[in-house]
Order: structure tokens, then sequence, then C-alpha cells
């Protein structure tokens, strides 16, 4: 991800970016001229960010939930769910942890899309290979109008002949699969 932050660190600082930019309500800029007469006021506040938001922090509790039953409490705060999930399953086993940084990657990848900020995915997928076993090219590319992860090989296609489609979800798999296996034999 980048220098000493961890996927947690980032998820939270990506998710409070998205809550800054999208659930402050927004100012209306005085001016002379002259306009209609509102009947409703306006939404203060991006519902659809509101509702993702909430989904991105259910989807972490029931996941540490499900890892550690006697987790306690979460937190109430969005951001600071990343770290209570990273220090409540820090003593399961490396491939339990694995998925839940899986997880939180995708979610903190997916904060930064739904801010307009599809840098940080593109350069994961930049380093990343092709999931098809017949395939392992270095030609994935994102979808942002599918929200997936394409293959550029010709020859690496599905059953209709489209280019090969993996989910956020799996290419974030194998990138902290990979990271793992790197820090492991480095050691």
């Amino acid at each position: 991800m980048g220098g000493d932050d961890s996927y947690s660190t980032t998820a939270a600082r990506r998710l409070r970016t998205l809550r800054a930019e999208h659930l402050t309500p927004a100012t209306r800029p005085s001016s002379s001229t002259r306009r209609a007469t509102q009947v409703h006021a306006p939404v203060p506040i991006d519902l659809d960010a509101l509702d993702y938001i909430e989904a991105s922090a259910h989807e972490i509790v029931a996941h540490t939930y499900t890892a550690v039953p006697t987790a306690g409490p979460a937190p109430r705060t969005p951001e600071a769910l990343y770290a209570w999930a990273e220090e409540v399953t820090a003593h399961l086993p490396a491939e339990k942890q694995q998925i839940r940084d899986a997880l939180t990657l995708r979610q903190s990848l997916e904060h930064a899309l739904h801010a307009g900020d599809t840098a940080p995915v593109t350069a994961m997928v930049r380093y990343e290979s092709c999931p098809n076993p017949t395939c392992r090219c270095w030609g994935l590319m994102w979808s942002r109008a599918d929200w997936v992860v394409l293959c550029a090989n010709r020859r690496c296609h599905d059953t209709v002949g489209l280019p090969t489609r993996w989910s956020l979800q799996e290419i974030c798999e194998r990138h902290v699969a990979r990271v793992a296996a790197l820090q492991r034999t480095a050691t």
C-alpha cells in the first residue's frame, strides 16, 4: 500500500476522506441574484455515500464477529473499526488474518473509488498478474464502467469471447497473499 501504512490505517484514512467529502452538508453560495423559492430543503448529505459507509462498517463488524465471537463491543466511529478488527483478530492464524486484510484492502480501494479516485486501484492492479492459471500475464486493467478487473491478453477470455473478469475481492486476496509470501521469504 505504500510506506509504513497497514491496510487498516489506509482504509480508515480513505473512509475519513470519503465521509468528509460526502457527508458534510454543502453550503449555499450567497448571491444577490433572484432565485425561485424552494418548497423543500435539499438533502444536506449524500445519502448513497451514507448507505455505502454503513454497509462497509457492517461488513467489517460482521466479519470480525464471525472470526472472533467474543470480540467485545465495536467502536462507534467507522474509521476506528479497522484498527479494532486488526487488534481483535491479531491472534488468529495467518490465513485468517490474510482474509481480514483482503477485506480491508478491498474496502479501502472502494472508499477511494466512491470518493472519485481511481489511482489506488489502477496502481495495485498494474502489479498483479492474471489469476487465470493458463494466462498469468501482467496485463490486468481496471474497468471503471463495470468496477471489475479485466485481463488484456486476447487469448485470456471467457466462453463467450469477452475478456476474463475478476472481482476486486479476488485481486485483493491475491495481492495480500503475495505480499505475505514475500514477507515470509524475506526474513
